[in-house]
């Protein structure tokens, strides 16, 4: 049996019109500016997070404004994405991304001349909205001007593997400026990078033209935007512990506002949440492994991060560099990606990527002391990456129609958004529970750390047992049937 083809239904008469030529090819111009443009977005989710230290003695800042220096653009990001999707339908993709990125750049001068940690807490927030748009835009710019099957499966894992290797990379990027130059410039360095995205996508990407008559269904948007900020707000807030009541609070009250959506949704002929692609068991399966996917990678890098410098007093460039083998591993597993594909299949690769990160994270669960077993196992886990993500975009956009790419796109960008955020929440709680025991004990700082990131990583080994499961039966649905069957 062969891997089914995964390529999109062709649209209906409001599909937006592609640049194909004759031959059905498109230039690769507008893969490059969307993937720097996706490279950048990921990268601002790490790049922070090394820079804080740095942050709070020179701005100055208290514990409170530096978590939310995070947090602000997690939820931003995260609450926004599927708003942005239907935007980019609306509006069209190009004039979203431009506004997007315009709007991305404007916050990172913002955060990089901050007086203050209220001016820079708002503009992380407003350089996540921007992230929102311009991210849920360029997936649906590549779902749109790549319809022939083999340029579309190179452009998916370009744009999956550049996202994967933004934040493996964020880390080591933030600890050279830091220490080379300033805190600020983890910010600042983001402006050249949008002024050739920009003249970039002016130059080379198409109009896409989007259908007439559609409107943005602002009720619904106000709706699932208030509920997916609550369920953001949650997460963060369980940073705080499992206990905490604020963090239930806004959990319960995303449960809510999204049931409500959802009823406002069914039925509609021109929805903002694409109830019936979530009907598509490889789409909610897809949705599921970005979640998982997500998880395992954000706090990866997080757990490594406090190991290198609670446990072996690393520097925050040193500990940057440690963690490059993993974004180095990704590097090279992206770039070989779509041979994997061709070998394996699209399922056979996901499932190969959840072993790699059980292997990886199973070998660290165990708590090891060994500085240079754990950049080996960081290694495997990065390695297993880019085998994730590719494979997961690639099925999760293949029943999404050219005419509802943004919130086709969006709705799967919320899932690994919301991943990313859950991670660090319930990874973050366990680590600092763990701590605390130990602490309290009497043991001391080294010791207690090793054994929270540990603990961490074994909740993490759990995750990507549940990933290879769901990787499984992707692999089994993606298959093309024996003659005679019918279609999965």
């Amino acid at each position: 049996m062969t891997e089914q083809m995964l390529t999109p239904r062709t649209a209906g008469q409001d599909a937006e019109r592609t640049p194909a030529r004759a031959s059905g090819k498109a230039p690769w111009n507008t893969l490059v500016v969307v993937g720097a443009a996706q490279l950048m977005v990921m990268l601002d989710s790490t790049v922070v997070n090394v820079a804080l230290p740095s942050i709070g003695a020179q701005l100055p800042a208290d514990q409170t404004a530096l978590q939310w220096t995070v947090s602000a653009y997690v939820l931003m990001l995260g609450s926004l994405l599927l708003f942005g999707g239907r935007v980019s339908d609306v509006f069209g993709r190009r004039r979203t991304f431009l506004t997007g990125l315009s709007v991305f750049a404007v916050a990172s001068v913002l955060c990089g001349i901050a007086g203050n940690q209220e001016l820079l807490v708002a503009g992380r927030a407003v350089q996540g909205a921007g992230a929102a748009l311009l991210s849920a835009a360029a997936l649906s710019v590549i779902l749109a001007v790549y319809q022939d099957e083999e340029q579309r499966k190179i452009a998916l894992t370009a744009w999956s593997g550049l996202g994967v290797i933004g934040a493996t990379i964020g880390v080591v990027l933030g600890g050279l400026v830091v220490t080379a130059i300033s805190w600020r410039w983890a910010f600042l360095i983001n402006i050249p990078v949008c002024i050739a995205a920009f003249t970039g996508a002016l130059r080379s990407m198409p109009a896409l033209r989007t259908g007439n008559g559609r409107t943005l269904r602002l009720p619904s948007a106000i709706v699932s935007t208030t509920g997916l900020a609550s369920l953001s707000f949650g997460l963060i807030r369980l940073h705080e512990g499992f206990g905490d009541r604020n963090a239930w609070i806004g959990i319960a009250a995303a449960v809510v506002l999204l049931a409500a959506v959802t009823f406002m949704e069914i039925g509609r002929a021109d929805p903002l949440l694409p109830l019936h692609l979530l009907r598509k068991p490889t789409y909610w399966l897809s949705s599921v492994g970005l979640l998982l996917a997500a998880g395992v990678m954000i706090s990866s890098s997080f757990l490594a991060g406090m190991y290198f410098q609670r446990v072996h007093e690393m520097s925050a460039f040193v500990t940057g560099l440690s963690l490059l083998p993993m974004g180095s591993a990704a590097l090279v597993v992206a770039l070989v990606a779509p041979t994997l594909a061709q070998i394996l299949g699209l399922g056979g690769m996901y499932v190969a990527g959840a072993a790699l990160q059980l292997v990886g994270t199973g070998i660290l669960a165990t708590g090891s002391d060994s500085v240079a077993l754990t950049i080996v196992a960081l290694a495997v886990i990065g390695a297993g990456l880019p085998a994730c993500f590719v494979p997961l975009f690639g099925i999760g956009t293949s029943h999404v129609e050219v005419e509802e790419a943004g919130v086709g796109s969006g709705l799967l960008n919320t899932f690994n958004e919301s991943g990313a955020a859950l991670g660090i929440a319930v990874i973050g709680t366990i680590l600092a529970t763990s701590v605390d025991g130990i602490l309290d004990d009497g043991g001391s700082v080294a010791e207690a750390t090793t054994t929270g990131v540990g603990n961490g990583f074994l909740a993490l080994a759990v995750c990507s047992g549940l990933a290879i499961v769901v990787a499984l039966v992707l692999r089994s649905l993606t298959r093309t049937p024996l003659a005679g069957s019918p279609p999965a």
